[in-house]
């Protein structure tokens, strides 16, 4: 039987009844007799010498730390006898051992859930581990497994847990909480616990989009500024197509790290369109989130980026995201109405031309009031007006016109340094002028004719002769005159022109200058062309050439002219031919039997047409590939009246404007439009294309991904932003007079915007 020196079960009795008074003697020798033991057991045992330890388990299985003199150390424990060997017997948390009742069990320590864990509910395994460092056949003890929230309540049912070996396993069934919770693994007898604290998160984190603001836009003013906001209600504060915008994520709860955003373009008609690529945007602790949320990040957007198969309409966005516990959510759909509305800058008097582009993005146009009193303007692509200029306002007290009307298009020349002429025609009340305006709206150069007559032909621009030269048609009384400006030629030799009685009248349509030869034609039905390098008054060898109505449209391909005619009263009459640029007999191209009106052209990459054609019965979009005997193919049907020629825009979008001012882009495979915008008015019969340039930045930049498409219809000119970074560079003639400048000629190069 083994005694328990050490273990203090009550004083020590005499057998008389009282105290034994060799008490204190007797303890101290014991404990005297017990440390000398313990020492040399510790000395004689080489397999725990000078071991120093702090717990059990700093020493070898077989081995227990004991405390000598404040320091641990290492000892072979003792061994495990029966039961009855104790007396008194030892309790149910102990075992018997040859030094008397030792702690069966040493350490409880929670595996699972780990300290700090996120759980997100469910069912959650508790997993603690009982270690036994005296083994015994004795039944294992219970634990008692809990779960608390942090007021005191309990979180959720924990049931008794079940044991496999030393291992205790029970199944909490976490409730819905978003909040720390107290996970404890306990043996209270043997005054055995382990907790550990974790976040349960079993609610999904809310979500929420939210933009910046749009720039702000400047109101409209007559003559002044154009207006920038989009007239449709509910678009007024629009973004626009080629602007970015800021996408704020933000979340209620702090553990969201990121977000997935997920961009959807506009489809055809407004629906759905396209999902864009999904972008992370980090979410981090701020004070200015949103609705005082506790998490947040941004992202800008290219609004140029997703699809925008329509005019105007509504982007969706959505956020999704997880947080530390991985509960998923998602944010509701927010929509951003974005237009391609750009400006509308309203005149004081009818645009009847084709605006002219700048070679660095100003718009130059003509206005006519009816009573002399139009002006040239120049715009800046925001919309600004630059500069008017009012024609042959000579200062009092001399008499003049003091102003003129202007019926026809602008042309632009070569940017020479910072300066670039733009070339007007206008009327006045008894003269009619050919000018050379600077880029800044000043008089360089100037031209006057006598009589008061309209200049609706076209401007063309070349060098001829070394100088960059003007030309034009003036239906003067009794004889036409072919009349040009040269701003750069010696004083008094700016102005020169070819006039005789045999010079065809001009007509309200296209100029074509190859080399020094010029092509226009006539109110008489023919196609004509004259050298302007000299001073001869004759035709060029080959011309006139006769058609079935008036030429209002042409083109210069390689040796080719291309022309169409029409009849603005018998939509039955009328072609597109070809004719070489040295003369001889036309050849139809389309229809090459019968007739069909064909107001206007252009010639895209590949040479080929595009072009509206009418019959009595019909008003369709066509393409028809040249110099081969393929047939026409139909784009679209009913498209109206195309009195301006179609423009053919890099990526081979197609861009139209009926007379009833409706302005389409197509792409030329689909019979659909790709969009569609009523201007609320149209041209009427004013021969007024549409015109394609670079999207500019404020410094005049261009980018290379969008463009900005100019549309006149009475005395509005509108500005929309188009997918085309400008017109196809690899196209022979993508426009009414070739290119963005107006030129009519086929050596001027289209503006690449991509350069």
């Amino acid at each position: 039987m083994v005694s328990q020196p050490f273990v203090n079960r009550g004083p020590m009795v005499s057998t008389s009844g009282g105290p034994s008074k060799g008490l204190g003697r007797s303890v101290m020798w014991r404990k005297l007799l017990s440390t000398a033991l313990l020492v040399g057991a510790l000395a004689a045992c080489t397999e725990f010498k000078d071991i120093t330890c702090v717990t059990d388990a700093d020493c070898v299985s077989n081995g227990v730390c004991e405390v000598i003199d404040g320091q641990g150390y290492c000892r072979k424990k003792p061994d495990v006898t029966e039961p009855d060997q104790c007396t008194p017997a030892c309790q149910a948390y102990e075992a018997c051992t040859t030094e008397g009742c030792k702690p069966r069990f040493s350490a409880l320590k929670i595996k699972e859930p780990a300290n700090g864990a996120s759980l997100n509910g469910g069912s959650i395994s508790i997993v603690a581990e009982l270690t036994e460092q005296y083994a015994t056949s004795a039944e294992w003890p219970a634990l008692v497994f809990t779960a608390i929230r942090g007021g005191g309540g309990p979180a959720g049912s924990v049931p008794a847990p079940t044991r496999n070996g030393n291992t205790y396993t029970a199944l909490w069934t976490v409730p819905n909480l978003d909040e720390q919770i107290t996970v404890t693994a306990a043996y209270p007898e043997a005054n055995l616990r382990d907790t550990v604290t974790v976040d349960v998160d079993t609610l999904a984190p809310t979500l929420t989009i939210s933009f910046s603001n749009p720039p702000t836009r400047a109101p409209g003013s007559q003559g002044v500024q154009a207006e920038q906001r989009d007239q449709t209600p509910g678009y007024e504060g629009a973004f626009r197509r080629d602007e970015p915008v800021t996408v704020t994520v933000s979340s209620n709860d702090e553990t969201v790290t990121k977000a997935e955003l997920t961009v959807i373009g506009i489809g055809a008609g407004g629906a759905p369109g396209r999902a864009e690529p999904v972008v992370t945007v980090d979410l981090q602790p701020r004070t200015s989130c949103p609705s005082g949320q506790p998490v947040c990040g941004e992202k800008i957007v290219d609004l140029s980026v997703p699809e925008m198969s329509d005019f105007r309409g509504a982007m969706r966005f959505q956020a999704s995201g997880q947080d530390r516990a991985g509960n998923s959510g998602t944010s509701a759909e927010a929509q951003l109405r974005v237009t391609r509305w750009k400006w509308a800058f309203e005149a004081d008097g009818k645009i009847e031309g084709t605006p002219a582009l700048g070679n660095l993005g100003l718009i130059y146009f003509g206005t006519n009031s009816g009573v002399r009193k139009g002006k040239a303007f120049g715009v800046d692509w925001m919309g600004g007006k630059k500069w008017t200029f009012d024609f042959d306002a000579t200062p009092p007290p001399v008499p003049a016109d003091n102003s003129g009307d202007v019926t026809g298009s602008l042309a632009v020349g070569a940017l020479n340094g910072n300066e670039e002429y733009v070339y007007v025609a206008a009327r006045g009340l008894s003269n009619s002028w050919l000018y050379a305006l600077r880029s800044n709206g000043t008089e360089k150069s100037k031209c006057s004719y006598t009589g008061s007559i309209d200049i609706s032909s076209a401007i063309a621009v070349g060098i001829v002769g070394g100088l960059e030269t003007a030309v034009t048609i003036y239906n003067s009384s009794p004889q036409a005159r072919i009349i040009r400006i040269r701003p750069d030629a010696p004083a008094g030799t700016e102005c020169f022109e070819t006039a005789a009685s045999s010079i065809p009248r001009g007509i309200s349509g296209a100029v074509a200058l190859k080399d020094q030869n010029v092509f226009y034609g006539t109110a008489d039905a023919m196609l004509t062309s004259y050298d302007i390098s000299t001073d001869t008054n004759t035709a060029r060898s080959g011309w006139p050439q006769s058609l079935a109505t008036s030429a209002r449209s042409l083109a210069v391909v390689a040796d080719s002219i291309y022309g169409s005619v029409s009849d603005s009263g018998n939509p039955a009459t009328g072609n597109i031919f070809k004719v070489s640029i040295n003369g001889g007999n036309t050849a139809p191209v389309y229809p090459v039997a019968g007739a069909s009106r064909v107001f206007n052209f252009a010639i895209g990459n590949g040479e080929v047409a595009y072009f509206g054609a009418e019959s009595t019965a019909s008003k369709d979009f066509y393409s028809l590939q040249l110099g081969a005997s393929a047939s026409a193919t139909m784009i679209g049907s009913a498209v109206g009246t195309l009195r301006g020629a179609p423009v053919v825009g890099r990526n081979g979008n197609l861009y139209t404007v009926n007379t009833d001012g409706y302005v389409r882009a197509w792409a030329p495979s689909s019979p659909t439009p790709l969009w569609r915008v009523d201007l609320a008015q149209g041209a009427g019969d004013a021969n007024i294309s549409p015109t394609l340039d670079c999207l500019r930045s404020t410094s005049a930049e261009a980018n290379s991904r969008l463009g900005v498409l100019y549309v006149a219809a009475e005395a509005t000119l509108h500005a929309f932003i188009v997918d085309s970074p400008g017109m196809d560079p690899a196209a022979p003639w993508p426009k009414y007079q070739h290119d963005a400048r107006n030129t009519g000629n086929p050596a001027t190069p289209i503006t690449n915007c991509q350069q």
